[in-house]
């Protein structure tokens, strides 16, 4: 499949999924956490049946999977809370979209490696845009007043959750690293197992069962397919292009749907927003230093033999 096609497929799936999402957060800001469970409920299940007889042999021991569980669950459940603390979906897409820079210091905090010198600047250009989107965004909570403490609260866990997810990330590379990278059964194992953890917000899910419209209940129908799309989308796309590809490619992506969102809700979007994304884009250009990246260099002879295996290996 070309990269054209993979980059379609990621963009169609996941922007239709983050604009359903917002509509539900729109109408029913306390889903959030059973929109979640589904989603993992649905993507637990398509794994089974294609594991089928594999789960029962894992490559990577269940023993390993707990502290990159952990911290997945953990990341998902608490950017769900930060929808109902007042927290405009346009400034959590672009707090979000700081998870580079985050990536980086706590990789150069394990791993003891100096980032390079763009990937440097980069990072603080994106942080400067995301601190320009947050001021923006706490300007229109304090015109609306009464909601600037849960804002600032939701702004804190956004913040706390990029160093988590920045950890999960680690984690899953570290994982990769010693047994091997098995992109469907980790996807599988990280959707599955932390199920049963759900059954601690079971009232708040039975609540939201019991009280959805069959508009919303249609509405999640179609956004719980679309998340599907975007997680095996992203998943195989992440098999064909580079790490630093698939991240720069996840970072457009949220840059239209947070377009999408602008235009469609018509979301307070401030010149700070809309200054502070440009920063975001344009130190994410730099961070990854795309074009760079992409451009043909020269391999030794034994290199050209071991691209040659891998490709032949997928």
């Amino acid at each position: 499949m070309s990269y054209f096609k993979n980059m379609t497929k990621v963009f169609a799936g996941c922007c239709a999924s983050s604009f359903l999402m917002e509509i539900m957060m729109e109408k029913a800001p306390d889903s959030a956490n059973f929109v979640t469970f589904l989603q993992f409920f649905f993507i637990a299940l398509q794994g089974l049946a294609t594991l089928k007889s594999r789960m029962l042999k894992p490559q990577i021991p269940l023993k390993e999977y707990f502290i990159l569980i952990s911290l997945f669950f953990v990341t998902s459940v608490a950017n769900n809370y930060v929808y109902a603390l007042h927290v405009p979906s346009t400034l959590h897409m672009i707090i979000r979209s700081a998870s580079s820079p985050a990536s980086m210091l706590v990789s150069w905090y394990a791993k003891k490696q100096r980032p390079r010198t763009k990937a440097l600047i980069g990072s603080v250009i994106i942080s400067i845009g995301v601190s320009l989107a947050m001021y923006g965004g706490a300007t229109v909570v304090e015109e609306r007043k009464g909601n600037y403490l849960h804002w600032c609260l939701g702004v804190t866990i956004l913040l706390i959750m990029l160093i988590v997810g920045a950890l999960t990330g680690l984690q899953q590379e570290i994982l990769f690293r010693k047994f091997g990278k098995h992109p469907e059964e980790m996807l599988f194992y990280t959707h599955m197992l932390p199920l049963p953890l759900f059954l601690g917000i079971y009232s708040q899910l039975h609540y939201i069962a019991t009280n959805l419209s069959s508009t919303l209940w249609l509405i999640l129908f179609i956004n719980i397919i679309s998340q599907f799309y975007c997680t095996h989308s992203v998943h195989e796309l992440a098999t064909r292009e580079s790490s630093t590809t698939v991240t720069f490619i996840l970072t457009l992506r949220k840059f239209v749907s947070l377009i999408i969102s602008s235009i469609v809700f018509k979301n307070n979007l401030t010149i700070l927003h809309v200054i502070g994304t440009v920063f975001v884009i344009a130190g994410t250009y730099l961070y990854f230093d795309f074009f760079t990246g992409r451009k043909q260099q020269p391999i030794n002879y034994k290199d050209s033999i071991k691209s040659s295996i891998y490709k032949k290996d997928r």
